[in-house]
């Protein structure tokens, strides 16, 4: 019997299983956090991790995982998103309030300046935003040759003028009716790369996605591989070597509980019999002081 204590206590005094899923209680045994079930000895951790049971825990708590992480992924985004927005917003609102104060500064200098001295032609100074398309002056010789060519009857011949420049008006025209007005004709070779990347649409194949952490379903368990003979019965002998360990400590643990009720209870009756001779001298007492 004090080899089996000895042995029972040495097994407890080993060392403690250190591993993220291993716990142990208040009294000292061990537990599987991940499978909340207590294992008997710390021989047979290794063979509670390879089990089915654990394993599929495992994956059932490391899959809760990835799902609470694409949630909080999902949450910061979106107020990324939302400040974003307000910040958006604000910068517009600020944007509307400077144009609206340009714009009531210019009907305010609208209003104040005096009207603009009109040319010769009935139009202001300052109506062609172009300096080269104002109306040229008229002399007075002009105007009386042309009357003299009215009354003659002949028509007066426009004097060939020179070129104009071309201006962003004229440039913006010809684009606009290369691009809509004449869709078939040729594109300007001076069209920018930028421009050309612009309207470039890219096409891309379709293509289906197999993976079912990405799909919104759990990814299925890879199938284990066939065991050959040897290693079967390998893993049957293990398996035979921790049940018997198991069974032993099983019955050491039985044979000391079984000591210690039976200690208990001699002490118990050791107790009784002291007070029973305590009762016994207090009596003899009583009746030799009568």
């Amino acid at each position: 019997m004090a080899d089996a204590r000895a042995l029972l206590k040495a097994k407890r005094a080993e060392v403690r299983i250190t591993h993220p899923y291993a716990a142990y209680t208040s009294s000292g045994q061990l537990r599987c956090t991940i499978c909340n079930t207590s294992i008997k000895h710390a021989s047979a951790w290794e063979g509670h991790l390879g089990s089915k049971g654990h394993r599929t825990n495992v994956m059932k708590a490391k899959e809760a995982e990835r799902r609470k992480a694409a949630e909080e992924e999902e949450m910061r985004r979106r107020e990324e998103e939302e400040r974003d927005g307000a910040r958006l917003g604000d910068k517009r609102r600020a944007e509307d309030d400077d144009g609206e104060e340009d714009e009531q500064q210019a009907k305010r200098m609208r209003t104040n300046s005096p009207p603009a001295a009109q040319a010769d032609g009935g139009f202001p100074t300052d109506f062609f935003s172009d300096p080269t398309r104002t109306l040229p002056e008229r002399d007075e010789g002009e105007d009386g040759d042309e009357d003299a060519e009215m009354a003659d009857g002949t028509t007066p011949t426009a004097p060939a003028s020179a070129p104009q420049p071309k201006s962003v008006l004229d440039d913006e025209w010809a684009a606009f009716q290369q691009t809509v007005l004449q869709p078939s004709a040729q594109p300007d070779p001076a069209q920018s790369q930028q421009e050309a990347f612009a309207r470039a649409t890219v096409f891309a194949e379709p293509q289906l996605i197999t993976n079912g952490a990405t799909s919104g379903f759990p990814a299925e368990p890879e199938p284990e591989p066939e065991l050959t003979e040897e290693q079967r019965a390998e893993q049957e002998r293990r398996r035979k070597e921790v049940e018997d360990r198991e069974l032993i400590m099983d019955r050491l643990l039985e044979e000391e509980r079984a000591q210690e009720e039976a200690d208990e209870r001699v002490s118990a009756l050791k107790g009784r019999l002291e007070m029973l001779k305590r009762q016994r001298e207090a009596k003899k007492g009583k009746k030799a002081a009568k």
